[in-house]
């Protein structure tokens, strides 16, 4: 216990000496200006409905513009004293321990990430990789401009103290939390939407046909790399293949064509398909999956083949009915004369 104490005591009697040590030190100067966060670069992948991501790249454009003198040196050491503790002051545009945390003022967009942390930047000095934010947008969210705010937070190098012996002197920083606002204006977008806009082909129980299902992007963003299969079911038979459909631009269509048979006994009517695609959302995303319904009519058999049916059974009723007519006509017999 009496080891215990005298530990504590010695602890805390070092406190107090440093402490009168860093109030006594000599103050020659206060910096003037000090660390400044910039944001350089804000880009986001932000689409309604769907988790995004708003990366964001800053910058300390901070500077030391000159110095406040607070006291002026007496004598040689203490000159000397000066002249340290003027560089050092010099020196106070560094933002130390840079972390960072993004919010939104509208509540259809919500912040998924938590505070990100930046390390230490000189003056001059940007983030070598941009932070990411997690973000979600949800489906109230129109596309369009919306307010965020990005809280960034550091120590900066508030004022230095020198003391003792000019060739051996004993310095004290003293640092003061700072923090800064910045609002950013992110985008947000409908993204890719696509959807069977039309489906061509006619089907018919019992036939084979091609059915060709054109496909629309009716959102603000491309569908990069599409790819598109039906997946069947009766009275549809086909192994499904996979389609490449290309890069599909906002407002723009393709068409994929599929080869279908339907089955003898399928009843007409109209039956639902489901499109299969497979797309990327812009440059570089992941990719996506999504099921589109098409509804597909099959018809009675008509055209071509129905015409030809009837003409047939016409011919075979008139041969079966001249036939059995013909056995029971008598032709008149015609008599020759004798010479």
């Amino acid at each position: 216990m009496t080891t215990y104490s005298l530990a504590a005591r010695a602890m805390l009697m070092a406190f107090v000496l440093l402490s009168y040590s860093a109030c006594s030190a000599e103050d020659f100067y206060r910096a003037e200006g000090g660390p400044s966060i910039f944001v350089t670069s804000v880009t986001s992948s932000l689409e309604t409905g769907k988790v995004g991501s708003v990366f964001i790249e800053i910058e300390n454009r901070g500077q030391i513009t000159g110095l406040e003198e607070k006291s002026a040196p007496t004598t040689d050491d203490e000159k000397m004293l000066a002249l340290l503790e003027g560089e050092l002051e010099m020196e106070g545009s560094e933002a130390i321990g840079v972390e960072a945390k993004l919010s939104s003022r509208d509540e259809r967009l919500e912040v998924l990430s938590r505070s990100q942390l930046a390390g230490s930047l000189s003056a001059g000095e940007r983030l070598k990789m941009p932070m990411e934010f997690s973000v979600r947008a949800e489906e109230s969210a129109s596309a369009g401009i919306y307010q965020m705010v990005l809280e960034v937070s550091y120590e900066r190098q508030e004022d230095v103290h020198v003391q003792g012996n000019p060739l051996y002197p004993e310095i004290y920083f003293q640092r003061a939390p700072t923090k800064e606002t910045i609002f950013l204006e992110i985008p947000v977008m409908t993204g890719p939407r696509l959807e069977v806009a039309e489906v061509k082909g006619s089907l018919s129980p019992g036939r084979s046909s091609d059915l060709e299902l054109v496909v629309e992007n009716s959102g603000d963003v491309p569908a990069r790399e599409v790819q598109a299969r039906l997946l069947f079911h009766p009275p549809f038979n086909k192994t499904s293949q996979e389609l490449s459909l290309g890069d599909i631009e906002p407002g723009k269509k393709a068409a994929a064509k599929f080869p279908l048979e339907v089955d003898r006994e399928a009843d007409p009517g109209e039956y639902a398909l489901v499109c299969q695609i497979q797309y990327r959302s812009g440059e570089g995303a992941e990719e996506r999956r999504e099921d589109l319904a098409a509804l597909v009519e099959v018809k009675s058999p008509t055209g071509l083949r129905t015409i030809l049916i009837f003409p047939v059974v016409a011919i075979l009723l008139t041969l079966l009915y001249l036939g059995g007519v013909g056995k029971r006509l008598k032709l008149p017999r015609i008599r020759r004369k004798k010479w």
